[in-house]
């Protein structure tokens, strides 16, 4: 009786979308249709009707005025080469609405309630570039229904309710550079689907339901350079997928749902710059997945949960510029890890459970400029572990448990001289001295740099220490404690907080008793 109902349920599904399909079909052939016009008149009679005509332009803009049906009364010139219909509560069009406009080349039909197009509605647009369908509700198009705009370049179906794309659908369509289907309702993609869109650079297909992709669902895209496939319900993709994108330069895949990537799913795409995998469900990495990447420049792995990175699984990126590893659950950066990416700038490290970095994790990125380690669980680091980045103009260590103690005084001490250098490179671009420097709030604007605050490390334990910024305390306040104990001494007293231009003028005995 279960599997009766079922059946009955789906028969019923079926049955009501067919009246459905016939109820828009039989609206569309009742909607009037507006005059077109060969007249010499034509241009004079179109600014009689409510929508706004310019000749100068060939636009015909009805643009957000509220219209349910196209109005009748409206002249349209035959010569029209832009019309503008977005914005209104257009329900369905009669199939001659655009019937002789062979000149047209913008038509935009954005944000109505569209539900179905009649299939020849295009047959006399042969010379549009753009169509821009967006934010309907149509829930599929037909195979034949574009085959007539064999000039289209931009093709906008974005925010309907599309269910599938036929097979064939751009089969004449070799004229075509961006097609946006993103926000719909996708949930797979057959075989050669866009087969004859040989020029197509970018397709987006982001927000739909995917799940599932042909082996050839991109078969014939040779020009392709932009692919957006985020947001979707992908877990498992086979490995020569995108083997027939050696144009692409980026790929999109964040927010899916994969547990791994195959060792040769990217490697063919030379071509690939950008490389977006945030936002899935990655706890590893196999050494030789990013083979072949010789061109990427940014690698988004952010929001997975990677627990180590292998040694050698960055090797092939020797153009590397950006790397995302943020939000992930790692707990130590072990050396090795980074070995090559040596023109790696910017590496995001935060909000992961970092406790070790080792000294020696940051020599194989001697062009790192921007690293941010906030967010993780960091009680201190090893002396000199940032040395090793001689390039480092931007370091974010906030929101860490920093203990403060003699342990901390070379890290302390690095971030003075760090904010010393840019004062001092500061003060000598505006030819000014240090204490004007730092008496003068316009020149100290100037000045200002990542290091003022000691890039955000503040302590979190001793207690009497707790809350202080770190660039801010010398051997007196970190390491006294520990001698006055070996000495029998009383403790220290609550440390007060020290401004910035007492930082600039910490005695260097500091820098001798860092480098014991």
């Amino acid at each position: 009786m279960l599997i009766n109902n079922n059946c009955n349920c789906a028969g019923s599904q079926e049955l009501e979308d067919r009246v459905s399909s016939l109820e828009r079909r039989l609206r569309a052939l009742e909607q009037p249709a507006w005059r077109i016009s060969p007249d010499e008149s034509r241009w004079d009679s179109c600014n009689l009707g409510p929508c706004d005509c310019r000749i100068e332009t060939a636009s015909l803009s009805c643009w957000s005025l509220g219209l349910v049906d196209l109005p009748p009364e409206q002249v349209v010139p035959r010569d029209v080469a832009k019309i503008d219909l977005s914005n209104n509560q257009l329900m369905a069009l009669h199939k001659e609405t655009f019937d002789g406009l062979e000149r047209l080349n913008h038509l935009d039909l954005n944000d109505n309630t569209i539900k179905h197009l009649p299939i020849n509605i295009f047959k006399s647009l042969q010379n549009l570039t753009h169509l821009r369908l967006s934010k309907n509700f149509l829930r599929g198009i037909d195979k034949n229904q574009l085959m007539p705009m064999k000039s289209l370049e931009i093709l906008d179906l974005s925010m309907n309710r599309l269910r599938s794309i036929p097979i064939g659908a751009f089969s004449t369509n070799s004229a075509l550079a961006l097609l946006d289907l993103s926000s719909n309702r996708l949930a797979s993609l057959g075989a050669r689907v866009f087969f004859g869109a040989s020029k197509l650079e970018e397709l987006l297909l982001s927000r739909n339901e995917l799940a599932d992709l042909h082996l050839e669902s991109f078969t014939g895209l040779a020009s392709l350079r932009r692919l957006s496939l985020d947001e979707n319900r992908l877990s498992d993709l086979n490995p020569a997928t995108f083997d027939d994108l050696q144009t692409l330069e980026e790929l999109d895949l964040r927010a899916n749902k994969l547990k791994h990537l195959s060792v040769n799913l990217v490697s063919s795409l030379a071509s690939l710059q950008a490389l977006h995998l945030s936002s899935n469900n990655l706890s590893h990495i196999n050494v030789g997945a990013f083979r072949g990447l010789k061109s990427l420049r940014e690698l988004d792995l952010g929001y997975n949960r990677l627990k180590n990175l292998p040694r050698g699984l960055f090797l092939p990126l020797v153009s590397l510029e950006r790397l995302m590893l943020h939000g992930n659950w790692l707990q130590s950066l072990e050396t090795g890890e980074f070995a090559g990416l040596v023109n790696v700038t910017t590496l995001f490290l935060h909000s992961n459970h970092l406790r070790f970095i080792h000294v020696a994790c940051f020599k194989d990125t001697p062009r790192l400029r921007k690293l941010q380690l906030e967010r993780n669980e960091l009680a201190n680091v090893p002396k000199g572990v940032f040395a090793r980045a001689a390039s480092l103009t931007q370091l974010q260590l906030g929101s860490n448990p920093w203990r403060c103690d003699c342990h901390s005084l070379p890290l302390a001490t690095w971030l003075r001289n760090q904010y010393r250098r840019s004062v001092d490179s500061a003060t000598e671009k505006v030819g000014d001295s240090l204490t004007t420097t730092t008496k003068n709030p316009k020149t100290l604007s100037v000045v200002s740099s990542w290091w003022e605050f000691g890039a955000g490390a503040v302590c979190r334990t001793p207690a009497v220490l707790s809350g202080q910024p770190l660039v801010a305390l010398g051997f007196r306040e970190l390491c006294l404690d520990e001698w006055a104990s070996m000495k029998g001494f009383s403790p220290r007293l609550p440390t007060q907080p020290v401004d910035l231009r007492t930082i600039a003028n910490l005695r260097a005995d500091d820098d001798y008793y860092a480098d014991r």
